[in-house]
């Protein structure tokens, strides 16, 4: 999709992909974790590649503000996560009142991507400050979790809850140049120059400011977060996990899906959509 799409009718297309009035993605919880996201179904039984959850002694602890409590693990040495972002993590979820596990990553084999936007309060605010690689045990108050409608039957109300979280990876942000103009907050439709590579550093697509690139929400799942609060004029650099590599059913993407991405974009113009 070109420049020669204007932006009111790329706006359009923008909804088409999977935005309803709300302005937010339909599926917005798919893929989070089932105790954590705002909603979602029954966690699924647990299945044969289940992995061990990482225990140790405590090297670094903090209580933040109501009550929630960190409790690093393990320290990582990779990319930091900041508030607001995007996280690919494993988890596993109890009751602090007798230990019950409700809902773990670890007992399925598989980590789980999301934003922390979609999450419930403790996470939010736990999650950011943990870098790549590490572990960290959270023990969330109810009135930061589920609160005193509980999520039955897993999570009765006024529940306390306990996680452990392993950060596999991120959505990795670094400004290369700050813009000055208007502000991408998301859903937008957003016009760039860009180069996106994949882990080998190939190049498999790119744009310039002569031909850009008219971006539109959910095109590519990782840019949602990783594009949002930039500014016209600007230049980022946007590492994007795998899990986050996914286009919605029924867009004509052609680039590879579901493998580790490398986007460096020029934001040339955005117009923010209704919905935030």
């Amino acid at each position: 999709m070109r420049i020669a799409v204007s932006l009111a009718l790329a706006a359009g297309l923008a909804f088409a992909a999977g935005f309803g009035i709300a302005g937010q993605p339909e599926g917005q919880t798919q893929g989070q974790p089932q105790a954590v996201a705002q909603a979602g179904a029954e966690p699924p039984a647990p299945v044969s590649n289940a992995i061990p959850v990482p225990d140790g002694p405590v090297v670094k602890k903090q209580e933040l503000e109501g009550g929630l409590m960190l409790e690093d693990i393990k320290i990582g040495e990779g990319y930091e996560v900041k508030p607001g972002g995007a996280v690919v993590a494993h988890y596993h979820g109890t009751l602090k009142s007798d230990g019950k596990v409700f809902d773990s990553s670890f007992e399925r084999g598989e980590p789980v991507g999301f934003p922390l936007s979609g999450v419930i309060e403790g996470w939010g605010k736990g999650v950011p400050g943990m870098k790549i690689g590490g572990v960290r045990k959270l023990t969330i108050p109810a009135a930061l979790a589920y609160g005193e409608m509980g999520r039955p039957p897993t999570i009765p109300a006024n529940a306390d809850l306990v996680f452990v979280i392993q950060l596999v990876n991120a959505v990795q942000v670094e400004d290369i140049t700050v813009g000055t103009g208007e502000e991408a907050r998301f859903p937008w439709v957003a016009v760039c120059s860009h180069v996106i590579k994949d882990a080998e550093g190939k190049e498999l697509e790119r744009s310039d400011s002569a031909k850009p690139y008219i971006w539109i929400p959910n095109e590519l799942q990782g840019l949602n977060y990783g594009l949002d609060g930039m500014k016209v004029g600007g230049k980022r650099k946007i590492v994007i996990p795998k899990e986050m590599n996914v286009a919605p059913p029924g867009l004509p993407v052609t680039r590879p899906q579901n493998v580790d991405l490398t986007v460096e974009l020029e934001l040339l113009n955005v117009r923010n959509l209704p919905g935030r």
